[in-house]
């Protein structure tokens, strides 16, 4: 198993906090956590290359750091309204792209 530098704590957050949020943006950010967290463990473990490291914090950046935060909300929105379309549809029987 590779890491083991920072005693796999990316595994710690999600086992305790993946999808506990009870918020998308929330939850969407804890899981980006956890990546840029892996690829820091790894890193540091020399599993992976600085570069691969830097590639991962600059997704990140890119991400939650420059992007458009009520962007980011409508997609969060469109999604539940789907969901919840797909959900009630089911409970009827019938098809989602009625």
């Amino acid at each position: 198993m590779s890491g083991g530098s920072h005693n796999y704590i990316y595994s710690r957050i999600e086992e305790e906090l993946a999808d506990q949020m009870e918020d998308a943006e929330l939850n969407e950010l804890i899981s980006d956590i956890i990546v840029l967290a892996h690829a820091l463990e790894w890193y540091h473990s020399s599993d992976t290359s600085r570069a691969d490291y830097l590639e991962t914090v600059i997704a990140f950046k890119k991400k939650w750091f420059k992007s458009n935060r009520e962007e980011r909300l409508k997609k969060y929105i469109e999604e539940s309204i789907q969901k919840t379309k797909e959900e009630l549809l089911n409970m009827i029987g019938g098809d989602v792209d009625e």
